[in-house]
């Protein structure tokens, strides 16, 4: 997009976020800076009066009642200036936290809504960045419009029309000439900036995410003595980060070396004229006062509106990258979404907690990540309302993708999925996911405690319904012999827990949903062999009434499914039970014969 298209983007998605009271302190925040530029303007009339009468007092001896009442409004002009500009930040400032708070509210809303595959091609800390980042550019956008730009505009205004009055014409133009320099400066040296200002986004972004990167793998970099390795990537990211900020910097420089020439040149251009006026005796001493101080005074502004166009340029620039995920499509099937807040899925749940079992069907599903790594290949697979399918299979054959497949994750690129003959397509991905509990190979975990990871699925559960759930998965023992309890904190990844652990973890969360599907991808793989068998049986029990899918690489552990599934290069090669498979001395039963000489 063009930068002009990104701030009036930009300025839709500020006005859509803008409730009521955002919209009242924006307005009330813009008249009192445009109050306050108002008065500034018209403070060196009152300046002007007094100087006039004061020379062109007879009795020097008093002080007229003219001369006071002139030098008060004065005063009380530069006081209500000052009052005024201190007002205008207060009100825009408590309207930017509100903006800000719903465009969080918003982007990670939309985040949650993205598919799977974004988030996969993604930095998580580029992601997070772009927020961070986003979040000061719209401070910048309304500081710049509310604060600066529009108080500008209604100052420059009253002083032009103040100087017209002064019967001085070459003032007005030199005036007027000033103004259209510091635009053309500010305006080419806007260009120049944004490009600059573009690149240290990029630099910014890409250090954040090598940051993330390294810290969310250092368990590996510790392991494996790679620190040297971690902090030279770090350094290279940072260091180009701290080249772009230098390069926008000089050039920054080179717009306010301009713009200082300019104010020079302009100053002398206006005490030659209004001294010529005054020895001529066109113009009155309060009136060079006058010229000269709003010369001198309107620079400020001019410079403030400038130094916002440059701001504003480079707030867009940070702006930008998040305007992209925002455009990015959200999944299929959420074409209408709740704006702000994810909706529950405690509702659907308990739609389909005393629903009964539904059968699956994939037909012909072609499948892959990329156009060079074709997953699956017109898979053709059925499975029974309240049967068990295991999937086996090499690594890399299609087992996960599959599950996630099933889940809604991905989109296969040719074929369709159907639950008891109905599309997935056709269902919200919260009503899918609310129906299917999967414990996966590797277990996720919130850096929080064991009860809301738990229960992280199922909302408005009980800490009893949380506790029931953790003995089916033979995990109450252990939670209730640390001193927190439930209470205890899991710590970043799980990582205060082994593996087995986190494991349980991840199959009590799935048993609480009540799910009217089950999907074991190498659910107990983390399992000593008397804790699996252990858990394998309790699966069987909680499963019993529900469709369920094993993705399984040990044989050992789906031997006892109704339906056993091979798969090879991403299509079905064998199919039956465990003992048909076995006779008919095919694939599986090749592994089955690897994998118990192995254990042996």
């Amino acid at each position: 997009m063009r930068t002009s298209d990104v701030l009036r983007a930009a300025c839709r998605l500020l006005r859509a976020e803008a409730d009521h009271g955002t919209r009242w302190r924006l307005v009330a925040a813009t008249l009192a800076t445009c109050g306050s530029s108002l008065l500034t303007a018209l403070a060196p009339l009152a300046l002007k009066g007094m100087v006039d009468a004061i020379a062109s007092a007879r009795n020097p001896g008093g002080v007229p009642l003219l001369t006071l009442s002139l030098a008060a409004a004065y005063v009380v002009a530069l006081c209500g200036s000052r009052a005024l500009n201190e007002l205008g930040p207060w009100l825009s400032g408590t309207a930017e936290q509100r903006l800000c708070d719903r465009l969080r509210r918003r982007f990670f809303s939309h985040l949650l809504r993205l598919p799977l595959g974004f988030h996969v091609d993604r930095h998580s800390g580029a992601v997070m960045h772009c927020l961070y980042q986003a979040t000061a550019g719209f401070h910048v956008t309304v500081a710049s419009l509310v604060n600066t730009l529009v108080p500008v505009a209604v100052e420059t205004i009253a002083v032009v029309l103040v100087l017209s009055h002064l019967d001085q014409p070459s003032l007005v133009l030199t005036f007027i000439a000033t103004a259209a320099a510091y635009l053309l400066i500010f305006g080419f040296g806007t260009i120049r900036l944004a490009r600059q200002s573009q690149q240290v986004s990029a630099a910014a972004l890409a250090m954040h995410a090598s940051l993330a990167d390294h810290l969310a793998n250092v368990e590996t970099i510790k392991t494996f003595c790679a620190e040297g390795t971690a902090l030279g990537g770090y350094a290279g990211a940072s260091g180009r980060l701290a080249s772009s900020w230098s390069k926008l910097l000089g050039k920054q420089a080179g717009v306010g070396l301009t713009v200082s020439a300019t104010f020079t040149l302009s100053v002398c251009v206006s005490v030659a004229l209004t001294s010529d006026a005054v020895l001529g005796g066109s113009l009155s001493l309060g009136g060079f006062v006058l010229a000269n101080l709003y010369m001198v005074q309107i620079v400020r502004p001019l410079e403030l509106a400038g130094s916002a166009a440059r701001d504003l340029s480079q707030a867009i620039e940070f702006i930008r990258p998040l305007l992209d995920i925002l455009n990015e499509p959200i999944e299929a099937s959420q074409k209408n979404p709740v704006v702000h807040i994810v909706p529950p899925a405690a509702a659907v749940v308990a739609r389909t907690r005393s629903s009964a079992a539904f059968g699956v069907r994939f037909r012909n599903v072609h499948f892959a990540y990329d156009d060079k790594h074709q997953v699956l290949a017109g898979l053709e697979l059925d499975v029974e309302p309240g049967r068990t399918l295991a999937i086996v299979g090499a690594s890399g054959s299609g087992k996960s993708s599959i599950a996630r497949l099933l889940l809604g994750l991905y989109q296969p690129q040719l074929g369709e999925i159907l639950l008891n003959d109905r599309s997935i397509d056709a269902l919200r991905p919260i009503e899918l996911r609310a129906m299917i509990g999967v414990v996966p190979q590797e277990t996720a975990l919130f850096h929080d405690t064991i009860a809301l990871n738990i229960g992280i699925g199922s909302p408005g559960c009980s800490l009893a319904d949380i506790q029931s759930a953790a003995r089916l998965a033979h995990l109450h023992d252990f939670v209730a012999s640390l001193p927190a309890g439930y209470d205890t904190v899991v710590g970043e990844r799980g990582m205060k827990l082994s593996g087995g652990e986190r494991q349980r973890i991840a199959i009590a969360r799935a048993v609480l949903k009540h799910p009217r599907m089950y999907v074991f991808d190498e659910a107990t793989s983390m399992l000593d062999s008397q804790t699996e068998a252990s858990i394998r049986q309790n699966l069987q029990e909680i499963s019993k009434d529900c469709t369920t899918i094993t993705i399984a690489h040990r044989l050992s552990t789906v031997q006892d499914a109704d339906e056993i599934v091979v798969l090879d290069r991403g299509h079905v090669c064998e199919r039956g039970r465990h003992s048909a498979l076995l006779a008919g001395e095919g694939t599986y039963a090749r592994l089955w014969a690897l994998q118990m000489r192995q254990s042996n």
